[in-house]
Parts: structure tokens; sequence; C-alpha cells
């Protein structure tokens, strides 16, 4: 995946790069016509999210557009719960078994937030593929599109010449939740 971060790939994402900075543009514009006092760490997060989100898995959250914070990706429980789950290696396995179980609201919330995550992933692979798979119907974005998704999709292993299966593709965009850590 080294080549999906080149200097020459990131190029080829430029369009959803610009895209993303003209909604945040007109945002900005529009609050500074206003004279309306905004909240522009959010506006950038928000950015930073659809941003993540179309170059990772092909499709915006319309955070941006929407100002809705509900359609930001529960990226610090997942994270959170990672880091606790993994801070004793020994007990890892345990842990997953037996935090579930545990009947208190903060765990609970970060389990939660974890399976959100991964049905989330699970739903911008399966978004993808279906987009792909209308090739044939003039869809000009589809294998086409500039992506990480998209790259995950074509590749073929080099010496079979096989491609990832769904579970493969998911469990890459569920990697990827971790680059939206930005709350």
């Amino acid at each position: 995946m080294s080549h999906s971060f080149s200097i020459s790939y990131v190029k080829e994402m430029e369009v959803h790069l610009d895209a993303n900075v003209k909604i945040l543009k007109e945002k900005i514009s529009s609050y500074a016509a206003k004279h309306e006092v905004f909240d522009l760490k959010k506006a950038l997060q928000y950015y930073v999210i659809d941003t993540l989100g179309e170059l990772a898995f092909s499709q915006t959250f319309g955070v941006q557009v929407t100002d809705d914070e509900t359609r930001v990706p529960p990226v610090i429980e997942h994270s959170l719960l990672a880091a606790v789950t993994g801070a004793w290696p020994l007990m890892t396995t345990n842990l997953k078994k037996w935090l579930p179980l545990i009947p208190h609201k903060g765990l609970q919330a970060l389990f939660k937030g974890r399976k959100d995550c991964a049905d989330l992933a699970s739903r911008c692979v399966q978004n993808r593929l279906g987009a792909m798979n209308t090739k044939g119907d003039g869809n000009k974005d589809s294998s086409e599109r500039k992506d990480i998704l998209t790259n995950l999709i074509l590749a073929k292993h080099p010496d079979t010449g096989k491609n990832l299966t769904q579970v493969d593709l998911e469990t890459e965009a569920f990697g990827f939740m971790n680059a939206h850590n930005q709350r």
C-alpha cells in the first residue's frame, strides 16, 4: 500500500481534496458574510473527517454539509477500547471475552463504538463494491475512482492473481478508522 501515499498517487486524489476544500471555503465565507461567529476547529475537524472518508472509504460522511456531529465515526470509543484491551497483551483474549459482560455504561459505550465502526466499515465496502459492479450502466465514478478502498478492491495477489475477499476488505476498512481519530 506504500504507493497509496506517494506524491503522484495523492495528486490523483486531488479532485476529492478540492471538493472538500470548496465546501469548507463556502462554509467559512458564509459565516463571514453574515458576520456570524463559528467554531473554526470544528469546521476543520469536519473537513478532515469528510476528506478522509473520501480518500479511504470512497464516500463522504456528509459532516461538513450537515453540521451533524452524529455522522462522525465513533473512533474515539474504538481507539479507547483498543488501548484498554491491548495494554495487557497476555490478557487480551480474556479481556475481550469478559469486558463486554460488565454492565458499566462507559464500558458498554466503548463496545458500541467499536461495533458501530465495524458496521460503518462494512457498509462502506459494500457500497463501493456495489458501485463498482454497476460499471456497465454508465457510472463514470466506478473503478476509475482514485482512493485507497478502490485500490484494495482492484488489488491482486502477485502469485495467485486473486483479489481480497470481502471480509479482508472490511478488515482493512475497519483499520482505516484509526485515521479518523481527529476529534
